[in-house]
């Protein structure tokens, strides 16, 4: 609201007001209080007259305009009259006066229905009130700033004139006002939420007069300087009724009103007459002991302070109907909170049939008509049920719907007949049954009963406190029968539930096995897959390597593997896997160095081709055609990150992917897919050469760990040959092959700059050149190998180094 111009014009004009009665009063006086109060508590009555921010708004912009102009109108009478009288001031409290009660007058002809049948007669939204009472204030204004600023052209004017215009204009405007008033309650006094707001500015701006008119009249204080304070109280009071969120809180808000003025406002006035009329001295009252000055103002006081305790009791008479329904309302809401559903509709249709004329002159009793079955459901003198068939006309129902707060008025109906026949067999139907009113009686699904209240001897429409009365008694009685429904076929929906509740554990233990079943498989594809990096791994540097692996696996988050040439990254990676919390799903692996994702491509091509065969129109699919990389990474059913989900992805030579497809990878990867990459530099080098995407870069972080290579791995290179070995042997002859001590020592010199994949290939060869179950020399000299020297810029010895060293971790390993 402090961002608004509005607001800011506003309190500039209430500054303005307050600044010159502060400098007419020489700097002294309340006028200090007025120029930094009065734009503080402006600014909080103008919040109040904002709309919500939250929520449905069912009052008009102009009418919340109006009330903003009407507060600041009221706050500059405030401000002027913190200084002393003078022609400048009582100019500008009158303009403040004249603002505040033709706003209240465009806020008056901007009252919003709440819909319905009922519409709002062109008539009432006319602003010729607030035109007629400009004339008065044009007068009364006018008057005093000609005075003000030219004085010497109004030398001849009598100073009684301006008083007399602002007492005039005051009286004029109330008037106009009451009369305003008086035609919106004739011409609206149907609807819902208008009547109460009419009725309440009405009776709030008759007693504004009435006070006003009684300070004047006891002398309390002069009318030039009482009625424009009058006539300001009465337009705040017509702007607040007109804004005011809820209809029925103005209507509670009168009740207090009035009763606390029916009983306070005489002893004060009294009081007040009984003070200022006393002859005053020097010192005290002449005549009139300064004590019974005292005893009298104290017992004023004492009288308003019982009258507020005893301001709630009559504000319950001043509710419509001497509060007999809204009582009887309260009554049934409460007991339909019986646990037991038909004692609750039996007690909440008897607390409704006392309230009524049940009983008297052959008056019908409250009923509920139920849809279906369609039946009527009534309760006697002795408080017991009465059920009979009965149908309700379907138009009733669409009617009521389309009615505030669902309820359907028969003096609704009426005021509409005329212009819609379609409602007149439906009034014929209500009046056959005497009733009044009707509420819907929903629950989740629509609309289940009617509750119908008899129309009786009331004279009186509903007013909006008595509808959301009967709203809430429908609402809670809607739960009933709801509860009743649930109840009678409780038996039979428990035993279907039985039995479906057995089938969806059967269903769900065969899930559960088969679930696990999965996990169990894709655990143990995993530890076959990370068999060769646990194989031999007693060297500190592949310890170190899988205590790492294993504890990002634990952590969770994307893991790095810095791979030299030839070293088994799908080994290390089944690591990662086997160590986080996505251990039971599948294990994903993608070669970033292939055309297309291996396994995939055919996956996407059966896709595509069966989507050929259902779509219309669709050109036949080639075998030989490849997909585009980013198509295959994109299409669910041949995305690697598809096949996945809820495990983890491992990609192989990650730098090598299209370009494309990393930035994918980096910014689509799901939450539930643990992402592992292969990469022989360090991310940050190869994102500064333009090799890796920004995007996966910063996905991958620096969770990176460098896989082990053969040469650093010396403790374990005896059993990592015999590993080797013992596989290749069972595959080709059924049985291990073994390695004889020079061949072993051959293979320990050896630097292995190939790593796992030049071990694995030389011994494979070896094998297979191999007569009998042991492989020596002579078949690895046969194949080519012999033990390469280390690169060294040292001598023989300085070469020598490194083997002798290898050696004997082998041999402490052995």
């Amino acid at each position: 609201m402090l961002r608004r111009r509005s607001f800011w014009i506003a309190a500039a004009a209430v500054a303005y007001t307050a600044f010159a009665a502060l400098r007419a009063s020489g700097g002294h006086g309340p006028a200090w209080l007025a120029l930094l109060g009065l734009p503080a508590l402006l600014a909080l009555g103008l919040r109040w007259v904002e709309r919500p921010p939250r929520g449905e708004d069912r009052i008009e912009p102009a009418a919340r305009s109006a009330a903003a102009v009407c507060l600041t109108g009221a706050a500059m009478l405030a401000a002027a009259r913190s200084g002393p009288i003078g022609l400048a001031l009582i100019a500008l409290g009158n303009l403040g006066a004249a603002a505040a009660s033709m706003a209240a007058l465009v806020g008056l002809a901007r009252i919003a229905g709440l819909g319905g049948l009922l519409e709002p007669p062109p008539s009432t939204r006319r602003l010729d009130a607030a035109a007629f009472a400009s004339l008065f204030w044009t007068v009364a204004i006018a008057l005093p700033a000609v005075s003000a600023v030219a004085p010497e052209r109004a030398a001849d004017l009598d100073p009684l004139l301006v008083h007399y215009a602002t007492s005039a204009a005051s009286l004029g405007s109330l008037t106009v006002t009451l009369v305003a008033i008086a035609r919106v309650r004739i011409a609206r006094r149907l609807e819902l939420g208008v009547a109460d707001r009419v009725e309440a500015a009405l009776l709030l701006s008759a007693t504004a007069l009435a006070v006003g008119l009684s300070a004047a009249f006891v002398g309390v204080a002069p009318p030039e300087s009482i009625l424009p304070v009058t006539s300001a109280v009465a337009a705040v009071c017509v702007a607040f009724c007109t804004v005011a969120a809820d209809a029925a809180q103005v209507s509670r808000a009168l009740r207090r009103t009035l009763a606390i003025a029916t009983l306070a406002t005489p002893p004060a006035l009294l009081a007040v007459y009984a003070v200022h009329e006393a002859p005053r001295g020097d010192l005290g009252l002449r005549g009139a002991p300064q004590s019974s000055v005292g005893v009298a103002v104290f017992g004023a006081c004492a009288l308003c302070a019982l009258a507020g305790l005893a301001a709630p009791a009559l504000a319950r008479r001043f509710a419509p109907e001497g509060a007999r329904w809204l009582g009887a309302f309260d009554a049934a809401t409460r007991a339909a909170m019986n646990p037991e559903p038909e004692a609750a509709l039996e007690t909440a249709l008897a607390a409704l049939r006392d309230a009524s004329d049940a009983g008297t002159a052959g008056q019908a009793p409250p009923a509920l008509y139920l849809l279906s079955p369609p039946e009527r459901v009534t309760v006697d003198r002795a408080g017991y049920a009465h059920t009979e068939p009965a149908e309700v006309p379907a138009r009733l129902i669409e009617l009521a719907q389309v009615e505030p707060e669902r309820v359907l008025r028969v003096e609704a109906a009426e005021a509409v007949e005329v212009r819609r026949p379609e409602v007149r067999p439906l009034l014929a139907w209500l009046a056959e049954r005497d009733i009044g009113v009707v509420a819907l009686v929903n629950d989740a699904e629509g609309p289940i009963g009617a509750l119908a209240i008899p129309r009786g001897r009331r004279a009186s429409p509903m007013t909006l406190e008595e509808v959301s009365g009967l709203r809430a008694v429908a609402d809670r009685l809607g739960a009933v029968i709801a509860v009743s429904a649930m109840l009678s076929g409780s038996r039979g929906r428990e035993v279907a539930a039985r039995r479906e509740a057995e089938e969806r554990a059967r269903d769900v233990n065969r899930l559960t096995r088969a679930v696990a079943q999965s996990a169990g498989r894709f655990r143990a594809i995993a530890a076959l897959l990370a068999r060769p990096a646990r194989a031999a791994a007693y060297s500190p540097a592949a310890r170190s390597a899988l205590e790492q692996l294993e504890r990002l696996g634990e952590a969770g988050g994307p893991v790095t593997l810095l791979t030299a040439p030839g070293i088994d990254a799908v080994a290390w990676g089944a690591v990662v896997h086997l160590s986080s919390a996505r251990a039971g799903g599948p294990l994903a692996i993608v070669d970033g160095a292939a055309p297309v994702p291996e396994g995939f491509a055919q996956a996407f091509a059966q896709a595509r081709g069966a989507s050929s065969e259902h779509g219309v129109g669709a050109e036949p699919s080639r075998s030989d055609e490849t997909p585009p990389a980013l198509a295959l990474w994109r299409d669910p059913d041949s995305s690697p990150i598809e096949a996945a989900k809820g495990g983890t992805l491992l990609v192989l030579d990650a730098q090598a992917l299209p370009a494309e497809v990393q930035s994918y990878l980096g910014a689509a990867l799901p939450d539930d897919v643990r992402l592992v990459v292969a990469v022989p530099q360090t991310v940050d080098a190869l994102a500064a050469t333009g090799q890796l995407s920004e995007r996966l870069a910063d996905r991958l972080g620096d969770r990176a760990v460098a896989l082990p290579s053969l040469s650093s791995r010396g403790e374990d290179l005896r059993a990592l040959a015999l590993d080797h070995l013992a596989r290749i042997g069972v595959r080709l002859r059924g049985r291990p092959f073994g390695l004889d001590l020079r061949a072993l020592q051959a293979v320990l010199d050896h630097p292995w700059p190939g790593n796992d994949a030049e071990m694995g290939a030389v011994l494979l060869r070896a094998a297979l050149m191999a007569k009998g179950d042991v492989i020596g020399e002579k078949e690895l000299a046969a194949i080519g190998f012999t033990p390469q020297p280390e690169p060294s810029s040292q001598g023989d010895g300085a070469r020598s180094e490194p083997r002798r060293a290898r050696r004997r971790r082998a041999d402490k390993a052995g």
